[in-house]
């Protein structure tokens, strides 16, 4: 009881920096709200992302401007900004970090409309040793040989090298450790490999996973990478922790982070 009342002046807070919006949902339409937040333990790493969601998978999808955004932990609540450059995307302030084993909440007022949705925040666990071979079809190039996590994680991988005509070239490429194998992961499609030249430079960024994103990383990667394989299942709905009829996910992950100099 004591927590409900410590968040009810900064529901009341949020309700106060309400702005109109320039579009419209009918309530019998959803989703309504297509949400991708993220909240870590580094700086910079902190955002959501709002749109409309897409019925035509032509289209690109609408940004929601004008909405109050906010991440809450206990009595500590911070708004975020919308970029001024990227419609629809909120930043947190660049010096916001979040603690490891702590829950988080996030709250959205867009119109008319209010979304939350709740995150728990694990460990993450060390990177292991960076380990390569040579691309046996790409005489100078190499790839990389990707170590499993001993902990539900995924890392990213950014690799930047400078091309024969002058440009920086840039590529990105995730490998996911759940914590069971789904027979779509084992008999997934092909996917295309990534070499580089020497002289590139590698970012490993890698992400905590909570049983709850895990789940979600789960049902978006058999409806994405691992779609079109030999055991393909019928078409789901993605898992949310979002409420009232948005979509997406919020995740909470404590990341560690290194970077290859490979020469």
């Amino acid at each position: 009881m004591k927590k409900f009342l410590t968040i009810i002046p900064i529901l009341l807070l949020i309700n106060a920096c309400e702005e109109p919006l320039d579009w419209q949902l009918d309530d019998n339409i959803t989703p309504r709200l297509v949400v991708e937040a993220m909240l870590t333990n580094q700086p910079g790493l902190n955002y959501v992302q709002l749109s409309l969601p897409v019925r035509n998978p032509n289209r690109s999808p609408q940004p929601v401007s004008n909405a109050t955004v906010a991440f809450i932990e206990g009595n500590n609540y911070h708004i975020l900004t919308e970029d001024t450059n990227s419609p629809g995307l909120y930043l947190a302030d660049p010096s916001l970090r979040g603690v490891v084993n702590k829950v988080y909440w996030l709250y959205i007022v867009a119109g008319e409309y209010k979304f939350a949705a709740g995150a728990y925040m694990v460990p993450v666990s060390p990177l292991k040793k960076f380990i390569y071979y040579e691309d046996p079809g790409k005489q100078g190039y190499y790839m990389i040989y990707p170590r499993e996590s001993d902990t539900p994680a995924y890392t990213e991988y950014r690799v930047e090298w400078e091309s024969s005509s002058g440009q920086m070239e840039q590529s990105l490429f995730y490998t996911y450790k759940l914590s069971t194998l789904d027979v779509n992961q084992f008999f997934k499609p092909d996917a295309e490999t990534l070499s580089f030249p020497a002289g590139s430079r590698i970012i490993r960024t890698k992400y905590s996973l909570s049983p709850d994103h895990e789940r979600y990383l789960r049902s978006l990667l058999s409806e994405t990478d691992w779609r079109g394989g030999w055991f393909d299942v019928m078409h789901g709905n993605l898992h949310t922790n979002l409420n009232n009829g948005a979509v997406g996910f919020f995740a909470a992950s404590s990341v560690v982070r290194d970077t290859v100099y490979f020469d």
